[in-house]
């Protein structure tokens, strides 16, 4: 059983997906998004917005929550440069009419290498509540746009992964993973294999025990869903 962990705000299309490939699966999702009204001296950032060399989107989420603020001002600065995490990311601002770039790697190193590439000094990145590991990445000047919140589901039926004799669940976020190790036995975590959306999270499955881990090629859902299948076949 493959069971998707995205808060249903964007698990959809894996869910999709999995139909598709004809999986059993369940959507047991361990966190939820919500809107953060960003505070008022970000808001600001954006009056200046012709001060910056690029403007960053770090998640599907900052495009859905922070786009309304972006395009506000996108008409008097369209000639800044535009650049996404992954593939999702920009496939939701290319929906829109901004088109963007994104790195090598769909991670904050591979935008940190971007960055340091074309020699950006200043860059405005829109994210959630939480401050990107980008920051400690590059020596450019970072301002933050902070436009939603990742938080704990707090209605999560853990019965429901508990009484599968084995499963394989996705794992998109540290977020995610914590709350998996905080609801979980040794004995239940012994039975579960994770599929890791990157190294960072492998490492700390790891760390927490966890003995059947797996890292996906990248972290989008093609890749994600290659390596849980390979898991069942």
């Amino acid at each position: 059983m493959i069971v998707n962990t995205r808060p249903k705000e964007i698990g959809e299309k894996t869910n999709n997906l999995l139909i598709e490939l004809k999986c059993n699966f369940i959507h047991l999702p361990l966190t939820e998004i919500k809107k953060f009204e960003p505070p008022g001296a970000s808001k600001i950032l954006l009056d200046k917005l012709g001060n910056y060399d690029a403007v960053i989107f770090t998640s599907q989420s900052a495009v859905n929550f922070g786009i309304k603020f972006f395009q506000e001002k996108f008409e008097t600065a369209k000639y800044i440069p535009v650049i996404s995490i992954g593939l999702a990311t920009q496939s939701c601002l290319s929906e829109l009419g901004i088109s963007s770039d994104v790195p090598k790697t769909f991670n904050s190193k591979g935008i940190s290498n971007l960055i340091k590439k074309r020699a950006y000094r200043k860059c405005l990145v829109f994210c959630g509540d939480k401050s990107p590991q980008l920051i400690s990445m590059t020596n450019a000047e970072i301002d933050l746009f902070p436009c939603y919140k990742s938080q704990d589901n707090k209605n999560i039926d853990f019965e429901r992964i508990k009484k599968l004799d084995a499963s394989v669940i996705l794992i998109y976020t540290y977020q995610s993973l914590e709350i998996l190790v905080k609801n979980l036995t040794t004995y239940e975590m012994e039975k579960i294999i994770l599929i890791c959306a990157s190294e960072r999270i492998l490492k700390l499955a790891l760390n927490y025990n966890f003995k059947d881990c797996v890292l996906a090629e990248s972290p989008l859902d093609k890749d994600i869903l290659d390596a849980a299948m390979k898991m069942i076949y």
